[in-house]
């Protein structure tokens, strides 16, 4: 097995978001995530979810998007993005995989 992969499941939920490159905050967790909601502000995810890793400006449609990496519950690397309109409340909200199924081949 995986020495990396090995470690990243046993590890508490603090060691994996180091692993993931995440800032510190809450656990980034599927279930943590699920809580966000459409028409939440931006100050009630960022108290749910701490600081994201990054954020992206979308001038034309003036949204916001934050960007949470996170080891999911299957332990695939993924991205969970938070997007806020105009009036800085949730729009949408999606987990993408990052080379899904890469780490995991072989095994």
């Amino acid at each position: 097995m995986n020495p990396f992969r090995m470690a990243r499941t046993a590890a508490p939920a603090a060691a994996i978001c180091l692993l993931a490159g995440c800032a510190s905050g809450p656990a980034r967790t599927d279930a943590t995530f699920a809580h966000v909601a459409p028409g939440m502000s931006e100050s009630d995810v960022a108290q749910m979810l701490g600081r994201p890793d990054e954020t992206m400006r979308f001038p034309l449609s003036n949204n916001v998007a934050w960007d949470y990496r996170y080891y999911d519950t299957w332990g695939y690397l993924a991205i969970y993005s938070v997007t806020f309109g105009p009036d800085r409340r949730v729009v949408s909200t999606i987990s993408n995989r990052i080379n899904s199924g890469g780490d995991h081949a072989g095994h």
